[in-house]
Formats: structure tokens, C-alpha cells, sequence
């Protein structure tokens, strides 16, 4: 099984694929001096909630430049345990079909599975595996199928505040309590306004940079709720980079039978 470890794989989650349903609230309370685990507090409880589907584009770009262009359909549904996600391929015709499912049950775990058409079956995804690439982008599994929280399994650290892209911002570090996690500290911008993280940097067991991963292109909807629109995660130790545009997004209730072994095996 694998633990819900990654708010800052979140933070790859929420940015990478879950936040494009998961828009921040509007009415964050207005911020004083507060201390690292306030803003993450307030972060957790505006970015890590929610239901919805949002309908992406996602583009892979190796070292070289070339390019793969994939459309995807994600689902996800907040429940009792934490939330249930599923993301389908919808093109190119190569991978259409394929289906990633996450559950979040009672202990805590992130249960995952990976289908494969071609196979006709499902594979679990667990141990080791879930760091490995999730097909063929600069995520992990467990970084797309993970929404864990940050003051669970992280230690934070506030820094000097800064004025990133513009926007005033607050600076945490975060180190895991645990030692033996993918990454050693990692370090996010939060828009002061919003609570939005628009840059995640992740470094690595060796303390080097290994992935930064940016928020752009925020919008507000009519409900006053953000959304960031384009979504890259750049891997520095390789040169290549994912970048996800959301398309459409909607918040229509999911049904539950979409996040069941039976949904995903059609």
C-alpha cells in the first residue's frame, strides 16, 4: 500500500492534475503574521477539497524538444477517508482507454491501480513502483494518484516572504519527518491572496534541485474560486518537462461507480 505522504506531492498533484477541479476558495481570511503551519493549514483547507472533472491536455517534451500530445479526463470525488480519483485517456488512439484509479480508505492508505487495455487488466501499483514514471511524463504514480496533506508527514519551515512573478507570496520549507521519502525538502510560493501554490521546488536525497513544478495562468471563475490553466513540471536532472493546459472543467456530483475495479476494467 501506499501512504498518503505528498502534500508536496500534492502540491505535484494539486498542481499537476488534482487542482484543475479543485479550485481555491474565495474569502480566505485576511493573513497577519502567520506562522508556517497556519498557511499551510489554510492552503490544505481551500486546495485539498472538492469533487469534479476536469478535461486536460497533456504534453510530454523530452530533453530533445519532441513532443507528445495526449488528452486525458479527470475525475475526482471527496469522501469520508480523504478522495477517490480517476484519470482515462481519451487520444491518441495508442493509449485511449487507459485508466489510473486511486482510493483513499480508512487507514489512511492510497490504494492504486494502473489499466492497461492492451492486457485487458488491471495492475496495482505499490512499494517501489509508485515512484516510478506514470506513463512517461516527469510524475510519479504516486505524485499524480496522492493527495495526502502537507502537516501530516512535514515539518515547515517559514522563510522570507517574497514578491514571486509579481504576486506577494509566501516562502516554506518543508522537510519530512520521516526519513527515506523521494525527496529531501522541498520549497513552495504561496500566493498570499488566493493560498495558491504557484512554484514547488523538489529536491532531492542529495539536496539537489530535482523538479520544479509552476502554477500560471489563474483564473477566476463566476463563484470567485481560482483555478490555475497551464501547469508545467520541469525536471531539471533530465531536461524534459510536463505540461498540462486545462480545457474544461465542471464540478457536476461524480457517481461513485466511476472509482470501483468494475468502472475501471470497462
Amino acid at each position: 500500500m501506499t501512504r498518503r505522504r505528498g502534500g508536496l506531492l500534492a502540491a505535484g498533484v494539486l498542481a499537476a492534475v488534482a487542482v484543475l477541479v479543485l479550485a481555491v476558495a474565495p474569502g480566505v481570511r485576511a493573513a497577519g503574521e502567520l506562522t508556517a503551519e497556519e498557511i499551510l493549514d489554510e492552503l490544505e483547507g481551500t486546495a485539498f477539497v472538492g469533487s469534479g472533472r476536469a478535461t486536460v491536455e497533456l504534453v510530454t517534451v523530452n530533453a530533445r524538444g519532441q513532443e507528445r500530445s495526449n488528452r486525458l479526463v479527470f475525475y475526482r470525488k471527496e469522501t469520508a477517508h480523504g478522495a477517490n480519483q480517476l484519470l482515462e485517456y481519451l487520444a491518441p488512439a495508442d493509449v485511449a482507454g487507459t485508466k489510473f484509479l486511486t482510493v483513499d480508505d480508512e487507514s489512511g492508505e492510497t490504494l492504486m491501480w494502473l489499466y492497461l487495455p492492451a492486457l485487458g487488466r488491471e495492475r496495482r501499483i505499490a512499494g517501489s513502483a509508485a515512484q516510478d514514471s506514470f506513463m512517461g511524463t516527469d510524475f510519479t504514480f504516486e505524485e499524480i494518484g496522492s493527495l495526502g496533506t502537507f502537516s501530516k508527514d512535514y515539518d515547515a519551515e517559514r522563510l522570507a516572504d517574497e514578491v514571486y512573478q509579481g504576486v506577494d507570496s509566501y516562502v516554506l520549507r518543508l522537510v519530512p519527518r520521516e526519513a527515506g521519502g523521494k525527496y529531501s525538502a522541498v520549497t513552495l510560493w504561496v500566493a498570499k491572496e488566493s493560498f495558491v501554490p504557484l512554484r514547488v521546488e523538489f529536491y532531492n536525497r542529495q539536496g539537489s534541485l530535482e523538479k520544479v513544478l509552476i502554477n500560471e495562468d489563474l483564473r477566476q471563475t463566476a463563484q470567485g474560486r481560482w483555478q490555475p490553466h497551464l501547469i508545467t513540471m520541469r525536471n531539471e536532472s533530465t531536461g524534459s518537462r510536463t505540461v498540462i493546459r486545462v480545457l474544461e472543467t465542471s464540478d457536476e456530483p461524480v457517481p461513485d461507480e466511476y472509482f470501483t475495479l468494475r468502472y475501471l476494467r470497462r
